[in-house]
């Protein structure tokens, strides 16, 4: 009977220790199934973070594309022709007054600097209809005004831009030297901060002291008393 036991024993250890492995064995595999599964959720997640990152990039390009072709989109049915060698005297109402003998005449420009407002020598005139332009264009190509043989050249519609007529037309109210005037008034009539006017004190004083070096040297002793020390010194003396 003892030996029975023994046995009995025996395969009793073997049937746990298999029953032992095989649920090791299957926790193992459902924790890597379980592992695998999450890993492929967080691939096709990034996935398509990834698609859909590459689409709003995409789109966003398009959108900046398609403004900024609709910003510089120019589209005309008129004709143009340029002008060089223009004479001086030749201004935008002889311009006009002078090509409307053609046709009609719907912008002119004569480009001019914009610090002097003085002529730059050339300028563009804008007709109704293209075939007006190129006619202009022909007879107008190399002919004797006051001393100069003027130059003119059709330009077509495919050809155009804004740009030709960009610049400010300026008058006799409104020119150059008339804002640039304007502007320096303003910021001279403007508060100075304490840092503008430590400024300019040591600008002046540098230019002093280079006066009276160069007076030395011709011989000359002179001292000056800068602007601003005199300004200060009325100011104690109030």
């Amino acid at each position: 009977m003892k030996v029975k036991n023994k046995t009995n024993t025996l395969r009793d250890t073997a049937l746990i220790k298999a029953v032992k492995n095989k649920t090791r064995a299957s926790k193992n595999s459902g924790e890597s199934t379980l592992r695998k599964a999450v890993k492929n959720v967080k691939e096709v997640l990034e996935k398509k973070q990834i698609e859909n990152r590459l689409t709003k990039n995409n789109l966003k390009e398009s959108f900046t594309v398609k403004a900024a072709k609709k910003k510089w989109e120019f589209k005309s049915s008129r004709g143009l022709i340029y002008l060089g060698h223009i004479p001086h005297g030749f201004f935008e109402e002889q311009m006009k007054d002078y090509f409307s003998q053609f046709g009609r005449v719907t912008k002119v420009r004569l480009v001019r600097s914009s610090k002097t407002g003085i002529s730059r020598g050339y300028g563009y005139v804008e007709f109704q209809h293209p075939d007006v332009a190129k006619i202009a264009a022909e007879t107008m190509n190399n002919y004797l005004m006051c001393g100069r043989l003027l130059k003119a050249t059709y330009i077509p519609p495919e050809k155009q831009h804004i740009g030709f007529f960009a610049g400010k037309n300026w008058t006799k109210t409104k020119y150059p030297k008339l804002i640039n005037r304007r502007k320096i008034t303003t910021i001279r009539n403007s508060i100075i901060s304490d840092d503008k006017h430590k400024q300019y004190k040591k600008k002046n004083l540098k230019n002093l002291t280079k006066l009276e070096e160069k007076l030395k040297e011709k011989g000359i002793n002179l001292k000056f008393d800068s602007i601003v020390s005199l300004d200060e010194q009325a100011k104690e003396t109030k």
